[in-house]
């Protein structure tokens, strides 16, 4: 009840005193190009599989944004290739994208309404652009997280007005699920066996 009670008033306090602030987010999504979703299983070693960095505004709109794609947690997973995709509403380059060897930063996509591009409206999308990466066999096994932020030093997300709103944005994480090839698993088990009935022997 207290954590109902404290939700409630902030969201009153947003209301009133930061209407401003909460009009002026916008969303950053990782979707895998394979699937469509933010999750992605059972890629076979050696594979390429492709990341899209997208831009959703809020209420505010959005002139555009940079931002950066931090892969440092996916040991094996090496970039291929990346871009950044401006065009239709966010017609322009906002700087270059570069690849440091753990983060592709400045994934980015602008616009100067109403003499160069119309922006985002709110609820509208647009893909900043892409990372495609290959997956070795040096991938550990379990569930990998990939993240998205404006950390680096050109990144930034605007609204419609030109407004820095980096701060009340939301960035969402992609992940990756690595298994056991089903050969694998199946070696591990024998070898588990082996390991039982050796034991078994010693103890008759």
């Amino acid at each position: 009840m207290r954590k109902f009670f404290a939700a409630a008033v902030a969201s009153a306090v947003a209301l009133v005193g930061f209407a401003g602030m909460a009009s002026a987010s916008a969303t950053l999504d990782l979707i895998w190009a394979a699937n469509g979703t933010d999750t992605i299983a059972d890629v076979p070693d050696s594979s390429a599989i492709t990341l899209q960095v997208n831009l959703t505004a809020g209420p505010g709109g959005s002139q555009g944004a940079g931002v950066s794609v931090d892969y440092s947690q996916v040991a094996g997973l090496s970039v291929l290739s990346f871009a950044s995709t401006p065009g239709g509403p966010l017609p322009f380059p906002l700087g270059t994208t570069t690849d440091t060897g753990t983060r592709v930063e400045n994934i980015n996509a602008g616009s100067l309404p109403p003499y160069v591009g119309t922006g985002l409206s709110n609820g509208q999308s647009w893909q900043l652009g892409t990372v495609t990466f290959l997956k070795s066999a040096q991938v550990g096994n379990g569930t990998f997280e990939i993240t998205v932020d404006a950390n680096g030093g050109t990144d930034d997300v605007l609204d419609l007005a030109g407004n820095v709103i980096t701060g009340t944005s939301t960035f969402n994480s992609a992940f990756l699920i690595n298994v056991p090839e089903p050969g694998a698993i199946a070696m591990l088990a024998m070898g588990l066996g082996g390991m039982l009935l050796a034991g078994r022997g010693r103890n008759s």
